[in-house]
């Protein structure tokens, strides 16, 4: 009986330091996490090709988990949308632009302090 107390005291500390350990690899190497500002604002159809392609690279990071997209904020002179779930690169390319640069970005910016902006090169 007592080499049956000493195996479970042994093997719930075990358990138990593999479980610390698991939190502290966790917390120690957490892949960051940005939200992406994407500016749909007019943009001529070439220049809007460089955002979805830098979109997409932020997106292939987040696909191999080097980089958390935690939300993408779509926006223009019309409102803005927030998606919880980053779109696919193609869905962005699909996307129309219209309206002019406004003063929502600033608002955006401050709401939004660690985030990247990506807007029409201009």
């Amino acid at each position: 009986m007592n080499l049956n107390t000493q195996l479970l005291k042994t093997l719930g500390l075990s358990w138990l330091v593999f479980l610390i350990t698991g939190v502290l690899i966790s917390w120690f190497f957490a892949i960051p996490a940005i939200t992406v500002l994407i500016d749909r604002s007019y943009c001529p159809a070439t220049e809007w090709q460089q955002v979805v392609q830098t979109y997409t690279q932020l997106y292939q990071q987040h696909q191999q988990r080097r980089l958390q997209l935690q939300s993408v904020v779509l926006f223009s002179s019309l409102g803005e949308e927030q998606l919880s779930t980053p779109p696919e690169p193609k869905v962005l390319q699909q996307l129309s632009t219209y309206g002019r640069p406004q003063r929502r970005q600033l608002q955006l910016r401050k709401d939004y302090p660690q985030a990247q902006l990506l807007q029409c090169p201009q």
